[in-house]
This record gives structure tokens, sequence and C-alpha cells, in this order.
């Protein structure tokens, strides 16, 4: 899997998602959640929690149906913490 972060052009940071068997997605993190929910100190953090949540996405996912185009995760549809957040995502496919 590659992930990489798209050019930022508002609030959210945005990352490209490209599976090892050829499909995309893209996941955004709101500015809220990033700040001051998850509390992300940098970018490298950001990098590493969408690795964890990429993961936990293709991990649960059924390779039946196509990927969303976008997963947006912001203060109102996670867990408090990102391991929280992971570990639901974990359980419940996506």
């Amino acid at each position: 899997m590659n992930i990489t972060r798209l050019p930022q052009n508002g609030n959210s940071a945005k990352f490209q998602v490209q599976t090892a068997k050829g499909a995309s997605f893209v996941l955004a993190f709101s500015y809220t959640l990033r700040t001051q929910v998850w509390q992300l100190a940098d970018e490298e953090a950001e990098l590493a929690a969408a690795t964890q949540v990429a993961e936990a996405i293709v991990g649960r996912h059924n390779p039946a149906l196509p990927f969303k185009d976008k997963y947006i995760f912001a203060e109102h549809n996670v867990q408090p913490t990102l391991e929280a957040t992971v570990k639901q995502l974990h359980r419940i496919p996506v």
C-alpha cells in the first residue's frame, strides 16, 4: 500500500491511498480532529495516522465491492482517540 499526502487546499489533511491491487481512495482528516481531538503533532504524525486508518479500511474491505472515493474523518464520526478509531475500523466492515 502506498500513501501520499495531497497538497493542502483548506484545513483538512488529505491522503491518496493506493492499494496493492491497484485500487485507490482518498482519506481526509478534519482540522479539529487532527489538532484538538487526536492531537497529532506534525505532518509525520498525520501520515502515521493515515497509514493506520488506511490499513484498517483495507483490512476489513469486502473485495467484491469497490472502495468509496473518499473516506472523511471528523470529530463527530470517530472515537476520541486514534487507537480507538483504528480498533473500531478493524471490527466493522467499511
